[in-house]
């Protein structure tokens, strides 16, 4: 599993806080402690500050990048702020967090992507909106990775976002988003299927046994990375055994490794 840590968004009451207050060492601290519970990206958001986001982001980069060396997800609906921040990113290969299949922004989107040799988080909608069954987002998957192609991006760089929307609206949205998941998987072998796990449970008292709950289901029907909480001790533990349980874990070392160093006890 590739884990993006989420804490650090501008949606979440004390990241606004921080940012407002220009506390950056809030901001690095979030970053330091998602680092070290494993996570192998960190996301990066500044999405709640629309009129100065691309200001925002590039102080939360640097600040994060100058105490810490795990690779960033730099999470934006807007091409032209990814770019503005990509200027003074430096170190390993940042994530381009997100595009849809519209043409205006994927047209806008891919000169950043290559400029930079980004990877890219790819969510399987179009501007006019979120298809209901699986074949029709397979269908975007397909679109997108034939386009990701032809520009010259590896698959293994590619995130595919099923899309997973809250059980609390719909009981129907899990089945949804696990079935676009099982054809995603069997449509392309070595494409990354992520999700923004905290997605399922929206809405929901408790949720960390909702995000608990549905993540090893979603790993065994192909998922292998996800945007989620790595400070979330259980989940993290979680995610070895469903590896593990799915095949995903050869010989099952990695589990016994884990085990082995007390990271299960």
């Amino acid at each position: 599993m590739i884990i993006i840590g989420e804490k650090i968004n501008s949606t979440v009451k004390n990241v606004a806080e921080a940012i407002k207050n220009e506390d950056y060492n809030f901001i690095v601290s979030l970053a330091e402690k998602q680092a070290k519970a494993g996570a192998h990206y960190i996301d990066v958001n500044a999405g709640a500050f629309v009129d100065i986001e691309a200001e925002i982001l590039k102080k939360m980069v640097q600040n994060i990048q100058s105490k810490v060396d795990t690779p960033l997800s730099i999470d934006s609906p807007r091409p032209e702020v990814i770019s503005e921040v990509m200027k003074v990113y430096k170190g390993q290969r940042a994530i381009f967090n997100s595009v849809i299949y519209e043409q205006g922004i994927l047209n806008k989107a891919l000169p950043v992507i290559k400029e930079y040799n980004m990877k890219v988080v790819a969510l399987l909608m179009e501007d006019s909106g979120i298809p209901e069954d699986p074949q029709s987002r397979l269908e975007i998957a397909k679109r997108l990775v034939d386009r990701f192609d032809k520009e010259g991006i590896l698959l293994e760089d590619i995130f595919l976002d099923p899309m997973v929307q809250p059980v609390s609206v719909d009981k129907r949205y899990v089945d949804i988003a696990l079935e676009t998941i099982r054809l995603l998987r069997n449509e392309f072998e070595n494409v990354n299927i992520i999700c923004g796990l905290s997605n399922i449970s929206f809405g929901l008292p408790k949720r960390r046994w909702i995000n608990r709950a549905f993540l090893p289901i979603a790993i065994y029907f192909g998922l292998n990375s996800c945007i989620a909480d790595p400070l979330d001790d259980v989940l993290m533990k979680l995610i070895y055994a469903s590896e593990t349980l799915s095949g995903q874990d050869e010989f099952c070392m990695e589990y016994i490794t884990k085990a082995r160093e007390g990271f299960l006890d």
